[in-house]
C-alpha cells in the first residue's frame, strides 16, 4: 500500500496551500494517538507490552526499544512526537502517520478514532479529510458518505473502481483527473452490470442503463438522460474513454463532480436493487 507522501509524490519541505499544516493540528492528533495508544500501558508490565505501534516506528526508520520498562516506553513515545508533530519542517509527515496508524485498526475503533480525526481537521481547517483510512482533499460530508457508502459495498467490483477514482483524483502532486473519471464511471457500469448480467464488451453504461427496466429497475427518465449525456461526455470522438493521449484538460471540478455523482448513482441502484431482491 501506498501512503500519503508516496501516493503525492511529495518532496517539498517549504509549506504553501494544501502543503501544510499547524502545529496545533499536529498536536491534537498525537493527543488522541497518545490517549489511545499509550495511556492505559502506564499501568501494565511492560515485560508483555507490544503493538503494531512498534512496527510502524521501524517502518518509519526511528529506532525502537522493547519496552522493558516505563523509561524505555517514554523514549519510544518521544522520539515518536519528535518525528511526528515537530517533524523538522516535513509538513506531510503527520498525515502518512495517520494513514500507517489507521490501517492497524478495524471495526468500530477504526470508525471512532477516523471520525476523531476527522473533527480535528475539520476544526483547525485542514484541507484534507479521511475517507476509507486515506488522506484525501476535502470533500463535504454528505459527499464523503455517499463514496464511502459506495467503496464500502458489498459488490467488489462496484468498490475497486470507486476506491481507485478516489485514489487518482487524491494525487494532489500529480493528479490523473482523466482516469479517475474513467474509474468512476466504470463503478457504474459494474453495478449496472450487476443487475443486467451483461458483461464483456456489450456491459458499457449506455447499454446496461437501457436494460434496467428489463431487470425489474425502473428510474426516472430525466435521470436516465442524465447519466446517457455523462456516458457520452466519456465517449465522444477524443473523449477519456476512448484513450486518447490528447485529452489531458480533465478539471478537477469535472472530476470531484463525476466521483460524487457516479457514486450517489451507484448507491441509488444498489439500494433498488437490494429492495427488488428482498
Amino acid at each position: 500500500m501506498e501512503f500519503f507522501s508516496t501516493r503525492n509524490k511529495v518532496i517539498s519541505i517549504n509549506p504553501n496551500g494544501l502543503r501544510s499544516t499547524s502545529i496545533e493540528l499536529r498536536e491534537r492528533i498525537w493527543n488522541v494517538f497518545y490517549k489511545e495508544e499509550y495511556d492505559y500501558y502506564d499501568t501494565v508490565d511492560y515485560t508483555s507490552y507490544t503493538t503494531g505501534i512498534e512496527d510502524m516506528m521501524l517502518e518509519m526508520g526511528i529506532r525502537y526499544e522493547f519496552p522493558a520498562n516505563k523509561s524505555a516506553k517514554n523514549a519510544n513515545v518521544e522520539k515518536l512526537h519528535k518525528y511526528v508533530v515537530q517533524n523538522g519542517g516535513i509538513w506531510y509527515r503527520i498525515y502518512d502517520f495517520i494513514e500507517k496508524y489507521l490501517r492497524l485498526m478495524e471495526g468500530d475503533k477504526l470508525q471512532q478514532i477516523t471520525k476523531e480525526f476527522n473533527r480535528i481537521f475539520e476544526e483547525e481547517v485542514a484541507p484534507y479529510r479521511i475517507l476509507n483510512g486515506l488522506v484525501v482533499p476535502i470533500i463535504g460530508k454528505s459527499e464523503l458518505a455517499a463514496i464511502g457508502e459506495t467503496i464500502n459495498s458489498k459488490y467488489e467490483s462496484v468498490s475497486i473502481h470507486m476506491t481507485k477514482a478516489l485514489e487518482l483524483y487524491s494525487d494532489r502532486q500529480k493528479p490523473d483527473y482523466e482516469n479517475s473519471v474513467k474509474e468512476s464511471i466504470s463503478s457504474v457500469e459494474a453495478m449496472c452490470s450487476i443487475i443486467t448480467g451483461l458483461s464483456g464488451g456489450t456491459a458499457t453504461l449506455g447499454n446496461t442503463l437501457k436494460k434496467l427496466k428489463e431487470n425489474g429497475i425502473n428510474i426516472h427518465p430525466a435521470m436516465e438522460s442524465a447519466f446517457k449525456q455523462l456516458y457520452g461526455y466519456t465517449s465522444d470522438s477524443g473523449g477519456i474513454r476512448h484513450g486518447s493521449i490528447e485529452f489531458v484538460n480533465v478539471a478537477s471540478e469535472d472530476a470531484k463532480y463525476m466521483l460524487v455523482s457516479c457514486s450517489a448513482f451507484v448507491n441509488y441502484l444498489m439500494e433498488k436493487w437490494i429492495k427488488l431482491n428482498e
